[in-house]
């Protein structure tokens, strides 16, 4: 029989390791938690606002849908542009919230946001004044998105500057 310096270290070891501290508060912790992050304020809002866009678009929008018949008003139209334009503000307000911390101005905002809100208020006073046309609501609407994803990309970026 040879002699193994490893055999012999391995038939002095215990068989049962110490308990160096409970793994149950903190396993207790992790089944506690939910197993999501909440989303944010603005992404919660947006969610219950967007069915409401599309079912106020659906429903006072039928003069978008099947063009302009000439015994249709506009304005039920462009009424119905003004509440997408005030959630629309709404959403922005809310995109906005978690952005600005304690001492920033909240009235300052990029170069980037400027020319959209520009653009989008031209494109709302021209669906004024032609609610039933296709084009103009869809470019609307496009540009009111970007607005929401240029303010999600900034807070983005500005959570990632915090954090180096």
């Amino acid at each position: 029989m040879s002699h193994d310096p490893i055999e012999s270290l391995a038939r002095n070891l215990s068989d049962e390791l110490p308990v160096q501290r409970d793994l149950w508060p903190g396993i207790e912790r992790g089944l506690d938690r939910p197993r999501s992050e909440p989303k944010p304020t603005w992404q919660r809002v947006a969610g219950w606002l967007t069915p409401l866009l599309l079912g106020t678009l659906l429903g006072l929008g039928g003069g978008y849908w099947v063009g302009h018949k000439p015994g249709q008003d506009p304005q039920a139209m462009v009424a119905m542009l003004e509440v997408m334009a005030r959630q629309h503000e709404a959403r922005l307000a809310n995109a906005r919230q978690p952005f600005f911390q304690v001492g920033e101005q909240e009235g300052k905002s990029s170069e980037g946001e400027q020319t959209l809100k520009q653009a989008s208020q031209e494109l709302l006073q021209a669906l004024r004044q032609d609610p039933f046309n296709p084009a103009l609501l869809e470019l609307w609407l496009w540009v009111q998105q970007k607005e929401l994803d240029l303010i999600e990309q900034q807070q983005q970026q500005h959570r990632r500057l915090q954090q180096l």
